[in-house]
């Protein structure tokens, strides 16, 4: 169930970061958005969250330190991480899915793909066939 699983979300765009917040807790998610990798590593640490969303590129800590540092840490290296990058080029993605990243997205992205590769990689099953998702509008 959705509604018992944690996201930390991690992009420096204010915007995107709001919206794609917004999204998902509508979606029943619980959402912790950072506009930087220090306070992210430092949330992740202490609340492990069940799965991250990643911008790559942040100010501070950019988004590969924190996917190497969250993958080298025994107290997070099994939490899932998918890569957000406004680049979509190959090399790019390659070098996420080494740096321990799960799952590459190129920005910007639907929010109702990004619900199916958060869905995906923590096991929860998609919605019914007709099931409504009234009331909810992406960004």
């Amino acid at each position: 169930m959705a509604a018992s699983k944690h996201l930390m979300l991690v992009d420096d765009d204010k915007n995107s970061r709001e919206g794609y917040q917004t999204y998902l807790s509508a979606k029943g998610f619980r959402v912790h958005s950072f506009g930087g990798g220090a306070d992210a590593l430092a949330f992740a640490k202490s609340s492990n969250p069940d799965l991250v969303v990643l911008d790559l590129g942040l100010p501070d800590v950019d988004g590969w330190e924190v996917a190497r540092r969250l993958k080298n840490d025994k107290e997070t290296r099994d939490i899932p991480i998918i890569a957000f990058s406004g680049r979509s080029m190959h090399h790019e993605q390659v070098s996420a899915l080494r740096a321990g990243c799960d799952l590459h997205l190129t920005k910007p992205c639907e929010p109702d793909r990004l619900l199916g590769a958060i869905r995906k990689l923590l096991g929860l099953p998609e919605p019914r066939a007709g099931a409504s998702d009234a009331g909810v509008e992406p960004y």
